[in-house]
This record gives structure tokens, sequence and C-alpha cells, in this order.
């Protein structure tokens, strides 16, 4: 079964990767990428250099998206801002992926009153809006960059739990699986092994989805404090100090909005082309 719904999708690669909406995404979140990374080498600024004598100055050839009411270069905070959304989006949905996965998996194929237990539980999370339950998370231990990548990662799990508990349940009943079991492979070794393998492919795709998700959240709790604090650049810092300079400054909340909405979009792009390629209903 694995073969015959790697071959259409192997087929559709070439396709996938001549498409110019995963173009689109793809070079968007590669743009995100390289910002992140060669952000030292792209500017002349530090993210949080002040110069009292170019406050809120309009774009221009020496500061191209302007500056924030402290003289800071608002490009240089936009492309270090990039480094706290990446590492927040990739940490937070790496860790519930992989907890997810876990005990989703073992629900799945243990059943009984282990499914149960683990599914009701995640029930519960999933009973409370995603961007509340981090608010409160963030409210109860403390604003920190640390405690925004463990709400918005405990906000994820049940995502992950429930796409892996339905994936074990198909693959468990395969007949590759039942043979490892008539050998006498225990449930470890064939979770490991066999399961776990055979479910990543919906995982990633869900996991690309759910990075840009994790972006917005962690803009919203740096917009209320809740987040990464200052002086450190993040997007969602950026607006909150936009939002007394609006009419004398509108560029301070201009291209930290694009910035999110570009990298939101390219990773969003991002999950459909991969939904299409890993998904056998598709042509």
């Amino acid at each position: 079964m694995s073969a015959a719904a790697s071959a259409p999708a192997s087929a559709r690669l070439p396709r996938l990767l001549s498409s110019p909406r995963a173009l689109l995404g793809g070079g968007l979140v590669a743009l995100a990428i390289l910002a992140a990374i060669l952000a030292p080498v792209l500017t002349p600024y530090g993210p949080n250099d002040t110069d009292f004598l170019a406050i809120l100055q309009p774009p221009s050839l020496a500061h191209p998206f302007g500056t924030d009411d402290l003289g800071r270069d608002i490009l240089t905070r936009v492309i270090y801002g990039a480094r706290v959304s990446l590492v927040v989006g990739l940490v937070s949905v790496l860790a519930s992926l992989v907890v997810g996965g876990i005990i989703g998996s073992i629900a799945g194929y243990v059943s009984g009153w282990t499914d149960t237990i683990i599914m009701r539980l995640m029930d519960v999370i999933f009973a409370f809006p995603g961007v509340l339950l981090a608010l409160a998370i963030t409210a109860v231990l403390g604003p920190s960059l640390g405690n925004a990548i463990l709400a918005i990662a405990v906000v994820n799990l049940p995502v992950f739990a429930r796409i892996a508990r339905a994936q074990t349940m198909v693959v468990r009943s395969l007949d590759f699986v039942e043979a490892k079991r008539a050998l006498g492979f225990g449930p470890v070794n064939i979770l490991a092994r066999s399961i776990l393998p055979n479910i990543a492919a919906p995982m990633m795709v869900q996991g690309s989805l759910l990075f840009a998700a994790a972006i917005i959240t962690e803009s919203y709790l740096s917009f209320l404090g809740l987040g990464a604090q200052p002086p450190t650049a993040t997007w969602g810092n950026m607006l909150r100090d936009a939002i007394g300079f609006l009419e004398l400054a509108p560029w301070m909340a201009w291209f930290s909005g694009l910035a999110i909405f570009l990298t939101v979009l390219g990773f969003n792009v991002v999950g459909d082309a991969l939904r299409d390629l890993f998904d056998p209903r598709t042509g």
C-alpha cells in the first residue's frame, strides 16, 4: 500500500515543482529563512541600535523601511524578527509533532482504556480556543519566549495526536504489521519501525500548516506583551510599538504586518502543495 501511494506522489513531483503556486510558497518560505540566517550581513544596523537624530524617519535610502520612535531601523528589526518567528514555529511544531505523534500512535495501537484516557485528555485541550489557551498558559507561567513556545506546542498537541491515532488504526491492520506481530515483534518495535514511518507524511503536511498558525499565535502573544520581551525584535512587538504612531508613522506597522502576511502565506501554500503531493486521491 505504501508503494502504491508513493508512486503517484513521485509522478506528481515534477508537476508540483513547476506549479506557480508551489514556487510562490516555496519562494516566500525560502526568503524568510535566508533573511533569518543572513541577518547580520543584510543590514549595517543592529536590531536595537538607536539613533535619536533619526526618530520616525519615513522610508529612505538610508532606512528603506523607515525608523521607529527610538530611531531603530525597521528593516533590520523585521529581518531579525524573522529569526524569532521561525524558531518559535520550528520548535513548537516539532515538539507537538513528536509528542502528539507518539501518544496518538500509542492510543491508536493499544486501544481500550489507554486510547480512551489519552484521547479524552486531548479533547479537553482541544475544547479551548487555541489563542485563549495560549494566553492562559503564558499568563500563568509568565511572559517569555520559552513559555510562548510551550503554550503553542500544547495548543497544537491534540491535532497531531488525533492524526497519529487515526493513521495508526489504519496501518496496524495492514498485512506487514500483522506479519511482524505474528513473528513475535513487540509493540515498541512495531510502532517505531513500522507505524511511525508510515504515518509521517500526513503529520508533516499538518506540521507545515500549523507552522503558519504558530507564527500568528506568537505574534498575538508578543503583541499583548506575553511573548518575547523588549527589546527583542519580533513582529508582534513591532506592531504593538506602532499602535501610538499609526497616523504619524504608519510605516512602523506596515512592514512587520507585511512580513507576517507573506510568511504565513508562504507556509500555507507549501502545506497545500505537500497535501496535494501526498494525497493519493488527487490526480
